[in-house]
């Protein structure tokens, strides 16, 4: 009898290695480099650009730059009104030298590229509609994502 009950453990213990290391060459094994490959950390991404803005250095032409600060003005807006714009974002910007409202409703296409491939968002300005918010926002209006902001309904931490 113990005979068997020693069996059907060492059996058991068995197939458990087994489908451990069944999981693990079917599922995990390229699991960290497929996670580095797939989930790009935006803090990194925010770094690069602002190495990039610092050592200018952009992959684009430079005649294509919007009109920016060197260093911020004394009035700056709060660009995380404009439906879009994050923290993160804003401080693209910021090292972009955008700043205010007025900034971004002057933008043309060229503009917009070239601060699209900052952000690494292609058609986010266009299909979110940044410019308008910012002519509505930069005139003293204001839009209904501006009205939740305001009221700290959105959470940008």
């Amino acid at each position: 009898m113990w005979y068997l009950f020693f069996q059907i453990w060492v059996w058991v213990i068995l197939a458990f290695i087994f489908g451990w290391v069944a999981h693990w060459f079917l599922c995990c094994r390229n699991k960290d480099s497929e996670e580095l490959a797939a989930e790009p950390n935006s803090t990194v991404v925010a770094e690069n650009v602002q190495a990039v803005v610092t050592d200018n250095t952009s992959p684009v032409d430079e005649s294509w730059k919007p009109q920016g600060f060197s260093s911020a003005p004394d009035r700056v807006d709060d660009l995380k009104r404009i439906k879009g714009v994050g923290s993160v974002i804003e401080e693209t910007l910021h090292g972009l030298g955008i700043y205010q409202f007025e900034q971004i409703s002057a933008w043309d296409d060229d503009n917009v590229s070239w601060v699209e491939n900052f952000l690494a968002f292609p058609g986010r300005i266009s299909r979110e509609g940044w410019i308008e918010q910012s002519k509505t926002l930069g005139a003293g209006g204001t839009t209904d994502f501006a009205k939740r902001v305001d009221k700290g309904d959105v959470d940008y931490s």
